[in-house]
């Protein structure tokens, strides 16, 4: 029983370091992003190409969100105080509704 239990906290640990590489990346990807969309505003690009830029790095950003949130939601609200949690609690409820 004490290997499953150990193999078991194995598989949670390569999970979590799995999903932190997935956001690391996602996040690389979406700078690349915003600093395309700062070059195409820079060179005065016309509206439909920055404002497809912008809707991309939108739909990016709240993946990595919720790749995240998935991941460390319960463990972030947990080790906060009381204010902080409070705080973070209405800040989630903001991002929810503007999904």
């Amino acid at each position: 029983m004490d290997k499953e239990i150990k193999k078991q906290a194995k598989k949670k640990v390569a999970k979590k370091e799995a999903n932190k590489k997935t956001i690391e990346q996602r996040l690389n990807i979406i700078k690349g992003q915003i600093d395309g969309l700062s070059h195409l505003i820079e060179k005065n690009e016309d509206c439909h190409k920055i404002t497809v830029q912008f809707y991309a790095i939108n739909l990016a950003l709240k993946k990595v969100m919720e790749v995240y949130l998935k991941e460390n939601l319960s463990f972030c609200l947990s080790s906060l105080k009381t204010k902080e949690r409070k705080d973070t609690e209405f800040l989630l409820e903001q991002i929810i509704k503007n999904k």
